[in-house]
């Protein structure tokens, strides 16, 4: 048996931790659930910590995921304010490799706030050009496409994603374009924007009322 120290409960039978987030300079950066699912689709707990399905993961899970860098928490090299001053000797000037560089970029992924939909983003740059990475919950396979052999948001989504970051005219301009192209239908994204994980999404409420404007 063994005990959370955060939230006092016993890991195996606990249905989640009260741990929902960790902060980045006094700014509440939300933690990443246990969404797995076992072969047959069937939602399941966490393979080392045993929370359920949906819930928070205790502080120190193998399986927990950086709300920052998509990967394993205990290995990513982020900082958080929870893990106090640096200890290591570690000077910030200090010409080693960030271990949140991906080989994509050209320079070390750096906090840049949070975008319209409450993502956390980061800065960087590709081949010379400034770039914003903003970190979102996994797509659903149906929110990804390939293009020309690029993995890739479906339009739709795009649209969705991109809504609070344009005006309200630009955007029914968007959708009206993307309609005229036969990206998607109003069918389309309507069945989609009903969907559960649409539900608090900011984006999907203003594509809802955009479409409204081109119907």
């Amino acid at each position: 048996m063994a005990t959370c120290t955060w939230c006092l409960a016993e890991m195996t039978t606990a249905v989640t931790c009260t741990v929902d987030a960790l902060h980045l300079d006094g700014r509440s950066v939300k933690m990443i659930p246990n969404g797995r699912r076992s072969g047959s689709g069937a939602r399941r707990r966490c393979d080392d910590c045993g929370v359920a399905s949906g819930g928070w993961h205790h502080p120190g899970c193998d399986l927990q995921r950086c709300p920052l860098c998509r990967r394993q928490l205990l290995s990513c090299g982020c900082r958080f304010d929870e893990d106090g001053p640096r200890d290591d000797g570690h000077d910030e000037g200090d010409d080693e490799e960030d271990p949140k560089q991906d080989d994509q970029f050209d320079t070390p992924l750096a906090p840049h706030g949070v975008d319209g939909n409450g993502a956390p983003t980061e800065m960087t740059s590709i081949g010379g050009v400034s770039v914003v990475v903003h970190r979102v919950d996994p797509y659903p396979l149906t929110d990804i496409t390939t293009i020309e052999g690029i993995r890739c948001t479906t339009a739709l989504r795009t649209v969705i994603d991109l809504a609070t970051e344009v005006e309200p005219d630009h955007l029914v301009e968007m959708i009206a374009d993307c309609l005229d192209r036969s990206l998607f239908t109003i069918e389309e994204a309507d069945r989609r924007l009903v969907q559960p994980d649409m539900a608090n999404h900011r984006g999907a409420e203003r594509v809802r009322r955009a479409l409204q404007r081109v119907r």
